[in-house]
């Protein structure tokens, strides 16, 4: 007779470690950032991967540096050369490769990755409990721009032909599931929220959250500012003034855990950072909702933002509170696009997302 336990232990899908990096968009891909949960994920500190290349801890049989090739569009451009503007191909990828752990051991990981500027973030999802079989091509998934599946290593294969290969294969499913080209994105890093809002008394405590210590320049496809506006800011002063508290209370989760969170708010388009530029009112400024995601490391926090839409400030009540309405959901009626939140997180086993998303 086999207990409620054992039974549960059978039927629970393990729970997989979920952590962040940053490389450079450079021939050595190096790491920029790790979120703390890589310790879980392969058994390093992330302060043993900073600067270090990313590609020398792939433990597939396929050349590790076929990996550059996944953004590059044409001969005539450097491995990791792009335009961040220039996303005919795409600028988020899925693919799965094994990855060295510390104690040497190969350990199979979904990848998620985001193009935006010259850096990559990617999120690793760590799949412990499968044995290792290496894998002898890269085959990359593109989740947005043409949304093809391409084999980087035996590039022979064209898409029309892998299409009418999983056709004839039985209980093959077309995707229902797309993401618009233009997919404006920008990612921060910020000091560690726990170090300046963890508690009120604390000298380093700042009102104003995390100041940021890094960012991609395509900030300013999001909101009306630039990488030299916002070095050294605080980001909730980018924060809508509804979604403060909002917000506030994400960074505090993120303090707390090694996994990858997610959360949709709203951005101001048009932030006060220089004393003597145009001030815009409250009621006149609108607001970029995006959508999150984020992980923390001892040292700091990585977030990725995705645009959404634009949506005019909200009104307030005879009191002055704001009234929040539904600007918070992914779907704004006139676009079928995936979630990061299901791209990434989605269980492999149970997923309506598309076959490449299982292992």
């Amino acid at each position: 007779m086999v207990s409620s336990e054992e039974l549960a232990m059978h039927t629970t899908p393990p729970r997989r470690q979920t952590y962040i990096y940053i490389h450079m968009r450079d021939n050595a891909a190096r790491f920029l950032y790790l979120s703390s949960g890589v310790r879980q994920g392969i058994g390093f500190e992330p302060s043993q991967l900073v600067s270090q290349c990313s590609l020398d801890y792939c433990a597939d049989a396929f050349d590790a540096r076929d990996y550059l090739k996944t953004y590059k569009r044409d001969s005539s451009r450097g491995p990791m050369d792009e335009d961040e503007d220039d996303d005919s191909d795409g600028n988020a990828y899925m693919w799965y490769c094994n990855v060295r752990s510390a104690s040497g051991a190969p350990v199979l990981h979904r990848m998620t990755s985001f193009k935006c500027d010259s850096s990559v973030l990617v999120v690793s999802v760590a799949f412990h409990e499968l044995p290792f079989e290496a894998k002898h091509a890269l085959e990359v998934q593109f989740l947005d721009g043409s949304m093809e599946h391409r084999n980087i290593t035996h590039p022979e294969e064209t898409q029309i032909q892998r299409e009418r290969r999983l056709a004839s294969q039985p209980g093959y499913r077309a995707s229902r599931y797309t993401m618009r080209n233009s997919q404006p994105k920008a990612v921060f890093m910020l000091e560690s929220p726990e170090e300046v809002c963890g508690d009120i008394f604390s000298p380093e405590y700042r009102v104003n959250g995390p100041l940021i210590v890094f960012s991609t320049s395509s900030v300013s496809h999001l909101i009306d500012a630039d990488i030299s506006d916002v070095m050294q800011y605080p980001f909730l002063k980018l924060v809508a003034p509804e979604d403060v508290t909002h917000v506030s209370k994400y960074f505090e989760r993120l303090a707390e855990s090694t996994d990858v969170l997610f959360e949709n708010f709203a951005l101001i388009k048009h932030p006060h950072i220089i004393e003597g530029d145009i001030f815009v009112r409250d009621e006149e400024n609108p607001r970029v909702v995006v959508e999150c995601l984020g992980a923390a490391s001892d040292d700091g926090v990585a977030i990725l933002l995705r645009r959404l839409r634009e949506v005019p400030a909200p009104k307030r009540d005879n009191l002055g509170n704001y009234i929040h309405t539904s600007i918070y959901s992914n779907n704004n009626g006139d676009d079928n696009s995936t979630s990061l939140f299901d791209m990434i997180s989605s269980d492999p086993e149970t997923t309506d997302l598309p076959g490449w998303s299982r292992v």
